[in-house]
């Protein structure tokens, strides 16, 4: 598994991340290993990129794309057929076969780049890993499964999630109250209000990036798994939220 994630984050320094805890987190983690610098932004069908960005020529970071155009790492669980991830994009429940999505991979995309890189993270940084994606509190309900990917993937910073310090439990209050809702930027804002939202936060949390200057909005929608096989050539990223739910968006552009 190592391998095949130093494979895939070989592919560009360029990286596109997802606006919340677990992107901006990544985007720090691959500042250390690369000298990576964010690029654009993917919320599910916002797509934010700086001047002259080809998409194509970019890593996308706690993303799951849908075509072999784009080059991704994420964590969220892939249909066992009928999917159209690339060959070089990573995602651990493909690596593993998981089918189920009781078994998914649990715990935020940070932590696969920390388990390849093995970069040396501050008790900030292993705070803001703990949160994202609302690992730590995972534990109550999904404990077993936890422990059965943390077996797979043993370091310091996934240790810290069952072990944490006395410093990295009063952080992750403060992340609670300061994110409570783990995203930066309202989709909700116009393109300009949202895109100048955007610089201003990656700038404010010191995340190495170019500035953000273009933006597109791509339809998208929720519903069940035979929509997705039946559309899944037009899809170009899509997530299972729930079992037997999808969050999906197509490859067709709306004004914003």
């Amino acid at each position: 598994m190592q391998k095949q994630i130093l494979d895939t984050l070989s592919y560009s320094n360029k990286i596109i991340v997802s606006p919340d805890i677990d992107g901006f987190t990544s985007a720090r983690l691959l500042e250390a290993f690369n000298g990576s610098v964010v690029v654009g932004t993917y919320d599910k069908n916002v797509l934010v990129t700086a001047d002259g960005v080809d998409p194509k020529e970019c890593l996308f970071v706690d993303c799951d794309m849908n075509t072999s155009d784009f080059i991704s790492i994420g964590n969220h669980q892939r249909l066992s057929s009928g999917d159209n991830i690339a060959k070089r994009s990573f995602n651990p429940n493909v690596h593993y076969g998981v089918n189920k999505y009781t078994d998914k991979y649990p715990f935020a995309t940070a932590f696969l780049i920390s388990f390849a890189t093995r970069v040396t993270t501050s008790e900030q940084t292993q705070a803001y890993m703990s949160y994202a994606d609302s690992t730590y509190k995972n534990l109550i309900s999904y404990g077993v499964n936890m422990r059965t990917w943390w077996e797979r993937m043993r370091h310091l910073e996934l240790d810290l999630v069952f072990e944490p310090t006395e410093e990295i439990s009063n952080l992750l209050v403060e992340l609670e109250e300061k994110y409570p809702s783990q995203g930066f930027v309202s989709k909700r804002l116009g393109k300009t209000k949202y895109i100048e939202k955007m610089n201003g936060t990656l700038q404010d949390l010191g995340i190495n990036h170019m500035p953000l200057t273009t933006g597109v909005k791509y339809l998208s929608d929720r519903v069940g798994k035979n929509t997705v096989l039946k559309y899944n050539q037009d899809i170009i990223s899509y997530a299972e939220i729930f079992g037997g739910e999808y969050s999906i968006t197509y490859n067709e552009e709306m004004s914003w």
